[in-house]
């Protein structure tokens, strides 16, 4: 079986690591961009990303049965074609699970131990010990999107003795919540009663500006809302203004609707805003975990079993 791999991220770990069966029956090949990889995209039987496809590669990949992605997003991707293909694609949903989770709990103790303002005086060389700090303890944490990160989430946050409202779509009760909702007047609730409100949907045709102004209007004025999910989950200029006119206490984002974020956003200068730029399923082991999937994918499709995190087409997830 031939496999192509065109990224630009580090796949030496699951090259080195590719397991003795596999390596026997597989020719791998590694390029860092789709012109390095051309002369090879025909023979492909199987190509690996790291989320996006060059259109060129679709149309030179005539042998192709399996994409995998080594992004839990499959946005970028060209499902249409891929499902009118027969081609399937597979994802590395729960890759991001460790990371995510910490960097989530990392963002509501910067805001509350107000870490950026003490930076700053830091810097600035001032001794400020009468500054006013808040706690995690006894508040309210909303999961917009209760699925393995958002479980993680939960399960980290119970330690700091948070209460935990997920949504999902049946509100199916999970271990790690204290009450979870499921459809808009689940997310309304959701979103009333929280002090920290954390979006973890992927991006689809049923999730683009899923949350609009009214809802942010829904939010308390004291809440603190991070988005880790897709920029185009959100009315971004609703959300602009709430925080520009105090109808927000504050944000955590990491992800835009365009990106890299412009220059001219007003996003980039507000002091109730923590800006990072789409890195928090980043880790040192991601390429580690994502592997474990990759093996197991090949050796199914080389023996007829069943792969795992299949992507529904359709559904885009």
């Amino acid at each position: 079986m031939n496999i192509v791999a065109v990224t630009g991220m580090d796949l030496t770990y699951l090259c080195e690591h590719m397991p003795e069966d596999l390596a026997s029956r597989v020719h791998f090949h590694w390029f860092k961009n789709a012109n390095e990889a051309s002369k090879h995209i025909p023979e492909a039987d199987a190509i690996l990303t790291a989320g996006r496809m060059n259109p060129e590669i679709m149309k030179q990949a005539t042998k192709l049965r399996w994409i995998q992605t080594l992004s839990a997003g499959v946005d970028k991707l060209p499902l249409q074609e891929l499902n009118e293909r027969n081609i399937v694609l597979t994802n590395a949903r729960g890759v991001h699970t460790v990371q995510m989770s910490e960097f989530t709990i990392s963002l509501m103790l910067q805001w509350v131990r107000r870490s950026n303002l003490l930076h700053d005086q830091q810097q600035k060389h001032v001794w400020d010990h009468q500054i006013a700090f808040d706690e995690l303890y006894g508040k309210t944490l909303g999961i917009v999107g209760a699925g393995a990160i958002g479980e993680a989430v939960a399960r980290k946050a119970k330690a700091f003795d948070m209460t935990i409202i997920g949504l999902n779509r049946s509100g199916t009760p999970l271990p790690a919540f204290d009450r979870t909702v499921h459809g808009e007047d689940g997310l309304q609730q959701l979103l009333s009663e929280s002090d920290f409100i954390v979006l973890l949907l992927p991006s689809t045709s049923k999730t683009r500006r899923f949350l609009t102004k009214d809802h942010l209007g829904l939010m308390k004025k004291s809440a603190f809302l991070i988005n880790l999910a897709r920029g185009d989950v959100i009315d971004e200029q609703a959300l602009t203004e709430a925080l520009q006119e105090g109808k927000l206490a504050g944000a955590a984002l990491d992800v835009f609707e365009q990106e890299p974020l412009p220059t001219n956003s007003p996003l980039w200068r507000m002091d109730n805003v923590i800006m990072t730029p789409h890195i928090a399923g980043s880790s040192a082991r991601y390429t580690e975990r994502a592997s474990s999937i990759v093996y197991h994918n090949i050796r199914a499709l080389l023996n007829g079993d069943d792969m795992i995190n299949v992507v529904n087409l359709t559904e885009g997830y």
